[in-house]
């Protein structure tokens, strides 16, 4: 059965023009190497890329020599001459970041807003989301996990549609994957999802930490059994310790925290010492900086600044993740010799709650075409006064037409049932964090009891 698992996962390379079966197997023999090999081949891959992009790209070629940066002499120390890369930065420089040859390297158009409500495309290579993939499935194999072991997804938007098309039904099945749609949370809808794992005994399960926090809630008290539970993956919102302890102790079973940033390439998960995440250096250099770009010292919080090591069509030099949290170079109890990603701070979307009660995550707004596509779009913040009404306000890149705010407003009309009034509202500027970073969703209520 195992064989047949892999010749699925191998169907799905042939077709995504990925490596992932073999790149699963290295990652899982590169965790153990020491940490002296590994920053030899992280620095020896920063050197290849910085080369790659001073000839392949306009944007580099132009950057590397207005800030004295050689190439040929590329090292981890010397990447701090060179600013912040922001997504404000590639929006406006998206054709000179792109390779002259991106072509040859199976390049993928992949389009994101994050945690902060900032659209954003990029390309990726096919080896770049290969590493993402396999770093990812990684992670999980401290459960137990293998290619092609069955599991749950519950997510919607960037782990999966709330809407399964054929192609994506198809690329479900052929990882052995039960999909659970988690846009539109209900008892129902948990009632349906816990009654499928307990009847196909489904032992990982993949998903948003407030979907599987609020799914621990409805079944809370209920004494069911869920002993055939091996392994609990959380992934693209905060995981806080209540959370994981009710989830731990309703599921049965601990929980590995991922923590990525896929347009980066980063990918870090938690070990069983679960002090922080183990970041994949084969696909990325992180570095900690203050506000000007300038390095912290280990263990001290501050702007996540990843350098993409596989993206030789999109090149990404110290991009601003929107994340913060502090670096740790200490060897880690597990022996492993990735470096780890400590006090990490942000990644929370936070969710909007429809009249009926259902809640809707805010992945949801990362996915809606007439945002991410929006070339009048900035940044926006999500407001909900009411179970009744939503309010989009947004900073914009030059004045919209009627049509542009009335597309947005219909598509999230329709995401969501026709159940909210909805404005969208062009402001001058928009509600930060004490800790000075953007909010996606503010709601201006309590919910009376857990859905």
């Amino acid at each position: 059965m195992r064989i047949l698992n892999r010749a699925a996962f191998r169907l799905i390379d042939f077709y995504m023009k990925t490596t992932v079966v073999s790149a699963f197997d290295s990652c899982r023999r590169d965790e153990w190497r020491s940490r002296g090999e590994l920053d030899e081949r992280q620095a020896a891959r920063l050197k290849e890329l910085a080369r790659q992009a001073a000839r392949n790209t306009v944007y580099y070629a132009r950057l590397f020599a207005e800030c004295g940066f050689d190439p040929e002499r590329a090292e981890p120390e010397s990447l701090r001459k060179l600013p912040i890369l922001t997504k404000a930065l590639i929006r406006q420089n998206f054709r000179d970041l792109l390779a002259k040859d991106y072509q040859a390297y199976a390049p993928r158009i992949t389009r994101t807003s994050g945690s902060t409500g900032e659209p954003l495309s990029i390309y990726h290579t096919g080896l770049s989301h290969t590493y993402l993939r396999a770093l990812n499935f990684a992670g999980w194999s401290q459960k137990g996990y293998r290619l092609g072991d069955p599991y749950a997804a519950f997510a919607g938007g960037s782990l999966l549609p709330d809407t399964i098309g054929f192609k994506q039904t198809v690329y479900a099945w052929l990882q052995n994957c039960r999909t659970m749609p988690s846009y539109h949370l209900s008892r129902e809808r948990f009632d349906r999802y816990r009654d499928r794992l307990r009847q196909k005994r489904i032992p990982y399960i993949y998903g948003y930490a407030s979907a599987l926090y609020d799914f621990a809630r409805a079944v809370e008290g209920r004494h069911l059994d869920f002993s055939f539970l091996r392994g609990l993956f959380t992934t693209a919102d905060m995981l806080y310790p209540a959370q994981r302890r009710l989830i731990e102790s309703v599921l049965g079973t601990k929980i590995v925290d991922i923590y990525g940033n896929p347009e980066s390439g980063l990918m870090s998960y938690e070990c069983q010492q679960h002090d922080g995440f183990h970041y994949g250096m084969q696909n990325a250099w992180v570095e900690i900086a203050d506000d000007e770009g300038n390095p912290l010292p280990e263990g001290e919080v501050g702007h996540i600044l990843v350098t993409s090591l596989n993206n030789f069509s999109f090149p990404l030099f110290r991009y601003d993740t929107g994340d913060e949290g502090a670096l740790s170079r200490a060897p880690c109890a597990c022996g492993r010799g990735y470096l780890k990603i400590v006090r990490l701070g942000g990644r929370s979307r936070d969710y909007i709650v429809l009249p009926d009660g259902r809640h809707i995550h805010g992945a949801f707004f990362n996915h809606l075409q007439s945002i991410y596509s929006a070339d009048w779009l900035d940044r926006y913040h999500i407001r909900q006064p009411s179970k009744s009404e939503l309010i989009f306000e947004c900073l914009c890149n030059r004045k919209p037409t009627p049509g542009d705010l009335e597309a947005v407003a219909n598509e999230i009309r329709t995401g969501t049932h026709g159940l909210l009034r909805v404005q969208v509202i062009p402001v001058e500027s928009l509600p930060m964090t004490r800790r000075g970073k953007y909010k996606l969703i503010s709601r201006e209520f309590e919910e009376e009891a857990a859905p």
